[in-house]
């Protein structure tokens, strides 16, 4: 009989947390980042944010630097500030500890899983490129590692997966297949996570029905959208379901302990989805809003 399989690792609901970086997601964060990557529960994360007397007095470095940096330690004006938090649990503790046995069950799917050769069926949902962002303290560069192709669920095996997965493919195979949103495909792929998501690799034996015509991705255009894109700096509820929004895992080498995390990348080069011109030119207009509100 077939399971019905969710995604433990990136449920939403169970840890909220005040840190700053969470803001832009009302303070939501994921299982995975709590209890795989800080580690913080329960007993919390240390931040040390390095600071300048001179920065923080207007001043300018006498070293030339624009921003302080791992070249500050040994300056009289460089100075840390320490910040501590605690990531606090949504649930009762019955439902908490009902929560830690399904994430083991899950756990032990994954496992017994990765790096297998599965059979899996699902319709496309969007392709987006794979960008990769490293920073360190002289430059910033981006490069693009094929593409993800997403699904909002599909068959692995018998299993019905009721959550978001991925399938990474490369550019031959996208120009080979014209894969679009919509399709539906069954394959063999190898499988496999990264980051609390399930990705597949790999794929062959591939058996594809079409979508009736909706337009696939052109890699051309992506690889214009990596070279004038940009991270979007406001709320990025809107952005979603656009198919110029991608994400960029970031790698950033600036701190005593390189982080890593990811954002929202628009190819457009919009910073600000209030003033996104795709997004704008969806919303009806003075006119059809008055006409919709007579025909109510």
């Amino acid at each position: 009989m077939a399971e019905q399989i969710k995604n433990i690792m990136k449920k939403a609901g169970i840890f909220s947390c005040c840190h700053p970086a969470h803001a832009r997601f009302h303070y939501h964060v994921s299982p995975y980042h709590v209890l795989k990557i800080n580690k913080c529960w329960p007993d919390g994360c240390v931040e040390f944010l390095w600071r300048c007397h001179l920065f923080d007095k207007g001043h300018k470095c006498p070293r030339k630097y624009k921003h302080v940096g791992r070249g500050c330690f040994s300056c009289k004006d460089y100075y840390e500030i320490k910040n501590q938090y605690t990531p606090s649990s949504r649930l009762d503790p019955a439902a908490f500890a009902n929560f830690m046995r399904d994430l083991g069950e899950y756990e032990g799917w994954i496992e017994d899983l990765n790096d297998k050769t599965i059979r899996f069926s699902g319709i496309v949902e969007s392709i987006r490129p794979h960008l990769i962002m490293i920073i360190d303290s002289r430059r910033k560069s981006l490069r693009m590692e094929e593409y993800f192709v997403s699904f909002p669920g599909g068959f692995i095996g018998r299993d019905f997966f009721a959550d978001r997965l991925y399938m990474r493919i490369s550019g031959g195979f996208l120009n080979k297949t014209e894969l679009a949103p919509g399709d539906e495909i069954e394959c063999d792929a190898i499988f496999g996570g990264d980051r609390g998501r399930v990705i597949l690799r790999n794929p062959r034996r591939i058996e594809l029905a079409g979508n009736g015509g909706r337009q696939a991705l052109n890699p051309s255009r992506a690889l214009v959208g990596r070279a004038t894109g940009k991270i979007i700096e406001g709320s990025i509820e809107r952005c979603g379901d656009c198919h110029y929004c991608t994400l960029v895992d970031i790698e950033d080498f600036r701190k005593q302990k390189t982080i890593s995390y990811r954002r929202f990348y628009c190819l457009r080069g919009i910073t600000d989805p209030e003033h996104c011109p795709v997004r704008l030119r969806l919303l009806p207009d003075d006119d059809q809003v008055k006409n919709t509100a007579r025909r109510l």
